[in-house]
């Protein structure tokens, strides 16, 4: 909640032009008010962090840090897609800390596909956004790469991301067969996801990046179900 007000905030005169409906130009939502949500919700986080321990705070502390860098400088300098592959593996790690005082079952192979996943999910959302990151003059990882590059990264990306999750879940050994049976049906979302976002149209990629996102959560329900089963 933090990162995200924050975010609202550092845009919100490039939002004021590309996107008016949004909270804070709509005037839905005031700066002090926004403001405060930046402070109260950061509070809060690293409390509940504290109240598990050192170690689940400091990996709060990495998360909240990656959330505010891009936020104020990194997407602006193009390593967006960076802050993303240190947050969503540091998530993971903050959640099993917390729940169970270890590493996820399988991080060798989770961390490395949580990291692919988040820049992933930046490059797709990035390049649905590109043509109003162009309007405005912002920089991100779709405008540097340019529409054919990031076409392809998107894809390779993708192409890994799989790859990785089915050998990681075959060493893990502990996949059923239903198991096996929705990831399929997460692989089929993902190449549905990974057609829109290269399509030249912004509602099409908007959907794409949706798809694409919903792919992935199936996927980490599938690793649980087979780290219950191991």
């Amino acid at each position: 909640v933090s990162i995200g007000a924050l975010n609202d905030l550092v845009d919100v005169e490039r939002d004021r032009v590309v996107q008016p409906a949004k909270p804070i130009p709509a005037g839905i939502v005031s700066v002090r008010l926004a403001a405060v949500v930046v402070i109260v919700g950061a509070l809060v986080g690293l409390l509940v962090s504290a109240w598990f321990g050192w170690p689940v705070l400091i990996v709060g502390l990495v998360g909240l840090g990656c959330g505010y860098a891009y936020d104020l400088a990194a997407r602006r300098a193009g390593l967006g897609w960076l802050m993303f592959a240190i947050a969503l593996p540091t998530l993971l790690v903050w959640a099993w800390l917390a729940a169970a005082g270890t590493l996820p079952p399988g991080w060798e192979w989770l961390l490395p596909l949580a990291a692919l996943a988040g820049s992933a999910l930046h490059l797709g959302n990035s390049m649905a956004d590109a043509d109003a990151d162009r309007r405005s003059g912002a920089v991100s990882l779709a405008t540097r790469l340019g529409p054919r590059r990031a076409r392809a990264t998107l894809v390779v990306l993708h192409l890994l991301i799989w790859a990785l999750a089915v050998l990681g879940l075959a060493l893990l050994g502990s996949a059923s067969v239903e198991a096996w049976s929705v990831l399929l049906v997460a692989m089929a979302l993902s190449l549905a996801g990974v057609v829109l976002s290269i399509a030249p149209r912004t509602a099409a990629s908007t959907v794409g990046w949706m798809l694409s996102a919903a792919a992935l959560a199936v996927l980490a329900v599938v690793w649980a179900a087979a780290v219950a089963g191991a």
